[in-house]
């Protein structure tokens, strides 16, 4: 903030020079070079600025004026038409930001994800089944919009690390007995007491588990975030949010889900967000409640014909939910227009494909 905050009060005519991974011997990240005209003392500089990207046989040369106001200049990276889109989108008065109808939070925090998220195999083997709870490991286990207690049962069947430790203080102490004692001496001689959320706990090993959300998204996606439904009423890791609806807001969980995976969403969700190693989209809390999230009418009916769709095409990929969605979305929101949000859809590609371009 800082540095775009210098750069638009002393210098005029402000380029921005963008050259892909790769562009220059032994460089691998991208490149970005900024130039322009410091001012002379006493003038004030123009907020504008002009962009370049310098790919191989596809050059693209565009322009912005008035750069005040904005957290990031991600959205700069589209052109100044689809820039006008996105503003008309989140001025309308039935789109609103997702923080103000649903609180996305930090679940459950183990300080050691390995030895406390275990598979059915290590449950049965150390006679752990009194202190699990239901796990969802990853985002990637759960195909469709719901996650059920069917879903659950596949995964568990699976081999996944789908059951989460709770030595609580109200369950049976786990050092009365003999397998789960070996558990916890298995993890004391990982040195696992010296880790530092283990450390400040006392017992190490009694995580403060968090209550499941109603709502969860992951805190990394590689196409784009997921809003579930978790109806099987799993706990998660601090891999996953956990989302609790706002009771003012007026819109259930399976009409969040439903209405989630639409252009203007996922747009504001590469905006927001930032890319992480591999290309990867990662998205805090804070972020995610400033996503722009569509009212449209009676969207919760469209829930479960939205969600074989996602489970058909394989959850995180599915470009057929989102084209799904923009129909649904488009004909049930007023202003949401199928036009704008084909418009949205293409901004979208452009930055998903530029962060993709870094993995």
């Amino acid at each position: 903030h800082d540095v775009r905050e210098w750069l638009l009060t002393h210098v005029q005519s402000l380029n921005v020079d963008l050259f892909p991974p790769a562009s220059f011997p032994r460089v691998l990240q991208e490149v970005v070079i900024l130039s322009g005209r410091m001012v002379e003392a006493g003038h004030r500089a123009s907020r504008n600025l002009h962009l370049r990207e310098h790919r191989a046989g596809d050059p693209r040369e565009w322009a912005h004026e008035g750069l005040g106001g904005f957290r990031t200049w991600t959205r700069f990276l589209l052109s100044p038409r689809q820039v006008a889109s996105l503003s008309e989108a989140t001025d309308l008065a039935s789109v609103t930001p997702l923080g103000q109808v649903a609180r996305f939070e930090v679940a459950t925090v183990t300080g050691a994800n390995t030895f406390f998220c275990v598979d059915d195999t290590t449950a049965r083997q150390y006679a752990l089944q009194d202190w699990t709870r239901p796990l969802l490991p990853r985002t990637r286990h759960a195909p469709g919009l719901a996650y059920t207690h069917a879903d659950h049962a596949a995964v568990v069947a699976g081999g996944a690390r789908a059951h989460l430790l709770d030595f609580a203080a109200d369950r049976p102490d786990p050092r009365r007995r003999a397998a789960p004692l070996a558990y916890l001496a298995a993890g004391a001689q990982a040195k696992l007491p010296d880790r530092y959320k283990c450390r400040i706990r006392t017992p190490w090993y009694r995580v403060p588990v968090v209550a499941p959300g109603a709502v969860l998204m992951a805190k990394r996606s590689h196409h784009f975030p997921r809003a579930l439904v978790n109806e099987a009423g799993v706990t998660t890791t601090d891999t996953i949010y956990r989302g609790r609806l706002l009771p003012e807001a007026g819109m259930t969980r399976h009409a969040v889900a439903a209405s989630f995976h639409n252009s203007l969403t996922l747009l504001t969700a590469e905006i927001e967000g930032r890319s992480f190693g591999g290309g990867v989209l990662e998205l805090v809390p804070s972020e995610i409640s400033r996503l722009a999230l569509p009212h449209p009418d009676r969207i919760g009916d469209e829930f479960d014909r939205l969600d074989r769709i996602c489970r058909r095409a394989d959850g995180d990929g599915s470009e057929s939910l989102v084209e799904e969605t923009d129909v649904v979305v488009a004909t049930r929101t007023p202003g949401l227009t199928r036009a704008l949000l084909a418009e949205l859809h293409e901004a979208l590609t452009v930055l998903r494909e530029l962060r993709h371009a870094r993995g």
